[in-house]
Protein backbone atom coordinates (compact mmCIF):
# COMPACT_ATOMS: atom_id res chain seq x y z
CA UNK A 1 0.00 0.00 0.00
CA UNK A 2 1.30 3.26 -0.65
CA UNK A 3 1.75 5.87 1.72
CA UNK A 4 2.65 9.82 1.89
CA UNK A 5 0.97 10.56 -1.33
CA UNK A 6 1.98 14.35 -2.31
CA UNK A 7 0.72 15.88 -5.29
CA UNK A 8 -0.06 19.23 -6.69
CA UNK A 9 -1.46 21.33 -9.32
CA UNK A 10 -0.59 25.22 -10.50
CA UNK A 11 -2.89 27.26 -11.78
CA UNK A 12 -1.36 29.79 -13.93
CA UNK A 13 -4.54 32.19 -13.82
CA UNK A 14 -5.24 32.14 -10.05
CA UNK A 15 -1.03 31.69 -9.06
CA UNK A 16 -3.00 29.40 -6.79
CA UNK A 17 -1.94 25.73 -6.14
CA UNK A 18 -3.92 22.60 -5.23
CA UNK A 19 -2.61 20.00 -3.11
CA UNK A 20 -3.06 16.50 -2.49
CA UNK A 21 -1.55 15.52 1.10
CA UNK A 22 -2.32 12.38 2.78
CA UNK A 23 -0.93 11.69 6.23
CA UNK A 24 -1.57 8.99 8.26
CA UNK A 25 -4.66 7.34 7.17
CA UNK A 26 -5.92 10.37 5.63
CA UNK A 27 -6.03 12.29 2.56
CA UNK A 28 -7.01 16.14 2.38
CA UNK A 29 -7.08 18.43 -0.81
CA UNK A 30 -5.55 22.23 0.25
CA UNK A 31 -5.78 25.05 -1.95
CA UNK A 32 -3.08 28.06 -1.41
CA UNK A 33 -2.56 31.14 -1.08
CA UNK A 34 -1.64 33.17 -4.11
CA UNK A 35 2.20 32.94 -5.41
CA UNK A 36 2.53 30.34 -2.28
CA UNK A 37 2.05 26.08 -1.77
CA UNK A 38 0.52 27.60 2.37
CA UNK A 39 -2.47 26.14 2.43
CA UNK A 40 -5.55 28.87 3.23
CA UNK A 41 -8.83 26.05 2.29
CA UNK A 42 -9.12 22.32 2.74
CA UNK A 43 -11.44 19.57 1.90
CA UNK A 44 -11.41 16.30 3.24
CA UNK A 45 -10.61 13.64 0.39
CA UNK A 46 -10.58 10.29 2.08
CA UNK A 47 -9.07 7.50 4.29
CA UNK A 48 -7.66 4.56 3.43
CA UNK A 49 -9.13 2.63 6.92
CA UNK A 50 -12.54 2.22 8.38
CA UNK A 51 -14.10 4.95 9.94
CA UNK A 52 -14.22 4.62 13.96
CA UNK A 53 -16.48 5.14 16.54
CA UNK A 54 -17.69 8.81 18.22
CA UNK A 55 -15.64 8.55 21.26
CA UNK A 56 -12.39 7.06 20.04
CA UNK A 57 -12.63 10.03 16.91
CA UNK A 58 -13.05 12.41 20.02
CA UNK A 59 -9.64 10.64 21.78
CA UNK A 60 -7.68 11.17 18.35
CA UNK A 61 -8.98 14.69 18.30
CA UNK A 62 -8.45 15.64 21.73
CA UNK A 63 -4.41 14.20 21.07
CA UNK A 64 -3.74 16.01 18.04
CA UNK A 65 -3.82 13.36 15.68
CA UNK A 66 -4.25 13.47 12.18
CA UNK A 67 -8.01 13.96 10.99
CA UNK A 68 -10.50 11.12 10.49
CA UNK A 69 -13.99 10.32 10.15
CA UNK A 70 -16.29 9.03 13.11
CA UNK A 71 -19.12 6.45 11.90
CA UNK A 72 -21.27 9.66 12.50
CA UNK A 73 -19.91 11.60 9.61
CA UNK A 74 -18.71 9.19 7.03
CA UNK A 75 -20.08 8.42 4.08
CA UNK A 76 -19.93 5.07 2.31
CA UNK A 77 -17.89 6.65 -0.32
CA UNK A 78 -15.18 7.76 2.67
CA UNK A 79 -12.22 4.72 2.42
CA UNK A 80 -10.27 4.52 -0.92
CA UNK A 81 -7.93 1.84 0.52
CA UNK A 82 -5.35 1.48 -2.60
CA UNK A 83 -5.23 5.00 -3.69
CA UNK A 84 -1.84 5.28 -5.54
CA UNK A 85 -0.60 9.07 -7.25
CA UNK A 86 -1.64 8.12 -10.90
CA UNK A 87 -5.48 7.64 -9.71
CA UNK A 88 -5.74 11.37 -9.03
CA UNK A 89 -6.61 14.09 -11.15
CA UNK A 90 -7.01 18.32 -10.12
CA UNK A 91 -10.09 20.03 -11.90
CA UNK A 92 -10.01 23.91 -12.28
CA UNK A 93 -12.54 25.76 -12.15
CA UNK A 94 -12.09 28.88 -15.14
CA UNK A 95 -10.69 31.68 -12.93
CA UNK A 96 -8.55 29.43 -10.53
CA UNK A 97 -10.35 30.09 -6.99
CA UNK A 98 -12.38 26.75 -6.99
CA UNK A 99 -10.28 22.90 -7.66
CA UNK A 100 -11.51 19.68 -7.52
CA UNK A 101 -9.98 16.32 -6.68
CA UNK A 102 -10.78 13.43 -9.12
CA UNK A 103 -10.34 9.75 -8.20
CA UNK A 104 -10.49 8.02 -11.31
CA UNK A 105 -12.00 10.57 -13.31
CA UNK A 106 -15.23 10.48 -10.31
CA UNK A 107 -14.66 13.70 -8.28
CA UNK A 108 -14.45 13.31 -4.41
CA UNK A 109 -13.59 16.87 -3.10
CA UNK A 110 -13.60 20.45 -3.97
CA UNK A 111 -13.14 24.03 -2.69
CA UNK A 112 -13.89 27.18 -3.66
CA UNK A 113 -12.59 30.36 -2.20
CA UNK A 114 -15.82 31.53 -1.46
CA UNK A 115 -16.89 28.82 0.74
CA UNK A 116 -15.78 28.92 4.03
CA UNK A 117 -16.16 25.08 4.13
CA UNK A 118 -14.90 22.33 1.42
CA UNK A 119 -17.19 19.60 -0.02
CA UNK A 120 -16.61 16.04 0.26
CA UNK A 121 -17.94 13.37 -0.81
CA UNK A 122 -16.33 11.28 1.90
CA UNK A 123 -18.91 12.80 4.72
CA UNK A 124 -22.47 12.06 4.67
CA UNK A 125 -23.66 14.97 6.95
CA UNK A 126 -21.97 18.38 7.70
CA UNK A 127 -19.57 18.79 10.01
CA UNK A 128 -17.55 21.52 11.84
CA UNK A 129 -14.82 20.74 8.68
CA UNK A 130 -16.24 19.86 6.19
CA UNK A 131 -19.56 19.79 4.21
CA UNK A 132 -21.20 17.12 2.32
CA UNK A 133 -20.86 16.71 -1.62
CA UNK A 134 -23.15 19.72 -3.66
CA UNK A 135 -23.68 18.55 -6.50
CA UNK A 136 -25.17 21.69 -8.16
CA UNK A 137 -22.28 23.81 -7.05
CA UNK A 138 -19.79 21.77 -8.54
CA UNK A 139 -21.72 22.14 -11.45
CA UNK A 140 -21.82 25.57 -11.49
CA UNK A 141 -18.02 25.84 -10.55
CA UNK A 142 -16.69 23.73 -12.78
CA UNK A 143 -18.74 23.68 -16.00
CA UNK A 144 -16.84 23.76 -19.25
CA UNK A 145 -13.42 23.10 -17.45
CA UNK A 146 -11.01 20.51 -18.18
CA UNK A 147 -9.07 17.79 -16.29
CA UNK A 148 -5.28 19.27 -15.15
Amino acid sequence: MAEGLFIHSYNKVSERYAILDEFGDTGVLYLSEVGSQKPIKDAFAYMRADPIDEETWKERMRAGEPPVLSTAIASKDAVIPEAKESDFNFLWSANGQAVALLFQGRPIAFISLNEKYGFSRAVAKESPIVKPWNQSLYEKLFKNTTEK
